[in-house]
């Protein structure tokens, strides 16, 4: 792409090549960055270099540069890299821009309102399953959910979701239970991730049937009916089979 000058160029400025060389230290950099966002956990340095091609002690020195930027972290204990909260504010960041965010965004609120219970939307980002909406409702009983909010794939009903409808599956959970997870179309938990609170999950799938999202629901027991044929299940799936109708997905088309 040619390159524009702007208003702070100079008149009869040199112009610029077309095909710039770039940076290669950033370059390495990055590249190490990449190598560590593809392991899916933590990683040891000299795995990384080893990995990277890399000196053992030139791999340290970029890998320091990214955890005073915040897109590396590492542990105090065991000293392994792995993403840092950089790299989930600009999942976010990114997020925030696609349409479709918007369009589960309205779903999502108009459920936390017709229902009293907090509603979230959830995607997949380099972090894990995260939170990239919250909605609260106006009236009932509002869960302190915060968007950034990462959800194990065990416990959570978000979680669940993603364990279930990924491709392929998550063998974190029993196949079993994926398979009565999947006959429902949803995902519920009882106080498991957190006492006393039910959450019911559900997918959205993009136009070639590939899990986009989950919705889901989060309210204390008394408040939210976890059962899979209840009222909060049956308007959670609906608004699914609108948002992923919207994306270009029919479920008759499974």
């Amino acid at each position: 792409m040619p390159e524009h000058s702007d208003d702070n160029d100079a008149k009869g400025a040199e112009p610029l090549p077309a095909s710039p060389a770039g940076v290669q230290s950033l370059e390495l950099g990055l590249a190490l960055f990449d190598l560590l966002a593809t392991q899916g956990k933590p990683c040891g340095l000299s795995e990384l270099a080893r990995q990277a091609g890399m000196h053992r002690a030139k791999a340290y020195r970029y890998l320091a540069s990214l955890v005073r930027r915040g897109w590396v972290h590492q542990s105090a204990s065991s000293g392994l890299y792995e993403l840092g909260p950089a790299v989930r504010a600009l999942a976010l960041a990114w997020l925030a821009r696609q349409d479709w965010i918007e369009l589960a965004s309205a779903e999502a609120l108009e459920l936390a309102q017709q229902l009293g219970n907090t509603c979230l939307v959830a995607a997949q980002t380099q972090a894990g399953v995260t939170a990239i909406r919250v909605c609260q409702p106006r009236q009932g009983v509002s869960v302190g959910v915060a968007q950034g909010a990462l959800f194990d794939l065990r416990s959570s009903a978000t979680g669940r979701v993603f364990a279930t409808w990924a491709t392929p599956p998550s063998d974190a959970l029993p196949a079993a239970l994926r398979d009565q997870i999947r006959s429902c179309g949803l995902a519920t938990v009882e106080g498991e991730h957190a006492p006393g609170i039910n959450a019911l999950g559900a997918p959205v799938f993009d136009a070639q049937g590939r899990l986009l999202m989950a919705l889901t629901l989060v309210g204390p027991a008394a408040a939210l009916q976890a059962d899979p044929q209840g009222a909060p299940a049956q308007a959670l799936r609906q608004a699914c089979a609108r948002i992923s109708g919207a994306m270009g997905w029919h479920e008759s088309r499974r």
